[in-house]
């Protein structure tokens, strides 16, 4: 049986005005761009390196739009060669911390 993980997701997230922005441009295909690189930072620790074609070939997607999503929409953070999220990360430190309560608590 696979494992799998839940992550927060506001139930508004259209309605930003960067995700507004993004669908504008892109459409739906690249508000799903968004949310599958969110899921990936999530498995990775909140840090991806900025390599747009191998993250394109694994999601089935164009290269340019990855680039795109992901620069021009001030939804990640740059930092050299990679890119996290502030939200990923202030979600992660959330359930970390809560893991960890949980875990003095038992």
């Amino acid at each position: 049986m696979k494992e799998t993980y839940y992550f927060s997701h506001d139930y508004n997230a259209r309605s930003d005005i960067k995700i507004k922005k993004l669908i504008a441009k892109h459409g739906m295909v690249g508000y799903g761009v968004f949310w599958a690189i969110v899921e990936d930072l999530y498995n990775n620790a909140n840090a991806l390196p900025s390599d747009y074609e191998s993250i394109a070939f694994d999601i089935r997607s164009e290269s340019d739009l990855v680039k795109s999503v992901v620069n021009d929409f001030d939804l990640f953070v740059i930092d050299g060669n990679t890119f996290g999220s502030s939200s990923v990360e202030r979600r992660l430190n959330e359930r970390n911390a809560k893991s960890e309560s949980a875990r003095q608590n038992a």
